[in-house]
């Protein structure tokens, strides 16, 4: 009998692939970093190639690296990051790279889905505000700027079905919680929305096939099998949307728990029994990767993207060091960050170095610094980037409190979890225990665990969760620091909205449009 499980995700910056046993731990793990390209000011692709290499590549050397015998290995589940559209030939081979969700080139689409499909109507069906960040509209902006790749696109695909297909899958399977965050499905019925297909005159054979997660969609090719490691036959399983993954790695399968994950973006999410939509159209309503359930999530397109900013531009120095002396240079980072007071003195760092996403669904917003005098140093500009990640989550966090959904308890997960330092300062922000899991990678602990359901290892998610999700540590809301927090979070959402309300962030855009 098959005793181990692989999990991969294919994130933004890089794919993380482990092998886990059926208890939950890790065997075998490796990871490549990539990068995106940044073509204009706004406009972020990626090679969709270069995902599915590095994929393979991180799967065949945690394969290698746990010393298990790949006969032994049940299933394999895929965590992908979301939206990211590649239109590819009948081959499956892209026409153009791919186009990210961090992109904000599809403006003028949006605007032609409000004035002809309306917010209103477009929420009702979706469960999602009109955002940039949505497959659809990129699809739209393929079509009116691009007609030559538009005109030979077999098929639209989100990079989940892009990769299962690739590896020997059966036709081009799009599991539920991808399919939500396309922009065109009935988050109520889980099908391709026939009134906006039709209202903008795309082709429904050119979307792929709608099916829930943790459904086996095809074995493993020859050709892939040399790829990553993996025997041939070996079944391959419907996963997840990275977050959706997430939130079963983290063990979000009953109303009244939450998952933050700090990775590139910053996800937040509360399990559903049913749809529930916001009034104010702000909170996305979308499936989970629990067949059948949904989840309201809250997006920051930059989260651990901004403390990666910080890193590669302005902590050059620590960099170069951790190289010399063999030390992660975050955890230099942390050193200056501790030494600096709640708060930050003063300084505020807004993370909206890719727009905005949930709430305020701004794709004009941009990153700043606010408050900056001769009395800030560098600690101070780190403190104030670590904080204002964790302050816009507290603002998605109480923005499922105001749709009646009770936060019990607040489960951890990502990048961010390797340092006590934030994870502490989450709780202290959030005002509520923090707790963190012993596999802090739930994207893709959640991925082996669907990948064991559709493989029969597991008889459900339920099942599956019980066995390998566990809780490693908790941290309680210093109340004293948490009502300074309080103070600042006030000034925080003030200083968005006045710059938005101003115009400046509008200003800002088109100034770069023209001259970035």
């Amino acid at each position: 009998m098959a005793t181990y499980l692989c999990g991969i995700d294919n994130g933004t910056t890089g794919t993380k692939a482990m092998v886990f046993d059926l208890a939950g731990n890790v065997i075998g793990e490796d990871y490549r970093e990539y990068k995106c390209e940044y073509p204009k000011p706004g406009w972020v692709d990626q090679d969709a190639e270069m995902l599915l290499a590095a994929s393979c590549a991180a799967l065949k050397s945690a394969i290698a690296r746990s010393g298990v015998n790949p006969r032994d290995i049940a299933a394999m589940g895929l965590s992908t990051q979301r939206c990211t559209m590649v239109p590819v030939d009948k081959d499956c081979r892209p026409l153009r790279k791919a186009i990210s969700w961090q992109d904000s080139r599809s403006t003028v689409e949006c605007d032609w889905i409000r004035d002809n499909i309306s917010a209103k109507k477009y929420y009702e069906i979706t469960g999602l505000p009109i955002a940039t960040v949505w497959a659809y509209p990129t699809i739209l902006w393929i079509r009116n700027n691009e007609p030559e790749v538009y005109e030979k696109t077999a098929k639209f695909l989100l990079t989940q079905e892009f990769i299962l297909h690739r590896l020997g899958a059966d036709g081009y399977p799009e599991d539920w919680s991808n399919g939500s965050l396309q922009g065109l499905m009935e988050i109520d019925t889980f099908k391709w929305s026939k009134e906006i297909i039709d209202a903008s005159g795309l082709s429904l054979d050119q979307l792929p096939d709608l099916v829930p997660s943790a459904q086996m969609v095809g074995r493993v090719s020859k050709e892939a099998a040399e790829l990553t490691g993996l025997v041939e036959g070996t079944p391959l399983v419907t996963g997840g949307g990275d977050q959706q993954c997430a939130g079963i790695g983290a063990g979000i399968i009953a109303e009244g728990l939450c998952e933050v994950t700090l990775g590139t973006a910053g996800v937040s999410l509360c399990f559903m029994d049913k749809p529930r939509k916001d009034p104010a159209m702000k909170m996305p309503c979308s499936a989970h990767a629990y067949p059948g359930k949904w989840e309201c999530e809250g997006l920051q397109n930059a989260a651990g993207a901004s403390y990666r900013w910080f890193r590669d531009t302005l902590a050059r120095l620590e960099v170069a060091l951790g190289k010399h002396v063999d030390i992660d240079p975050y955890e230099l980072i942390n050193i200056q960050i501790a030494k600096t007071p709640v708060g930050s003195r003063g300084l505020f760092y807004i993370p909206y170095l890719a727009g905005a996403s949930a709430p305020n669904w701004d794709p004009y917003a941009k990153g700043s610094f606010v408050g900056l005098t001769l009395a800030h140093d560098y600690g101070c500009m780190a403190r104030a980037v670590m904080e204002g990640i964790s302050l816009e989550t507290r603002e998605i966090l109480e923005s499922f409190e105001k749709l009646g959904l009770e936060l019990k308890e607040v489960r951890i997960t990502g990048g961010g979890t390797k340092s006590d330092l934030w994870n502490q300062m989450q709780a202290d922000i959030y005002g509520k225990p923090v707790s963190k899991l012993a596999i802090g990678e739930a994207t893709v602990l959640g991925a082996a665990i669907l990948g064991g359901v559709g493989a029969g290892v597991f008889d459900s998610i339920e099942e599956g969760v019980e066995k390998m999700v566990r809780i490693e540590a908790q941290y309680e809301p210093d109340p004293v620091t948490h009502a300074i927090y309080d103070e600042v979070f006030e000034i925080y959402r003030n200083i968005y909205r006045s710059l938005a309300d101003g115009g400046v962030y509008k200003q800002i855009a088109d100034y770069q449009g023209k001259h970035g």
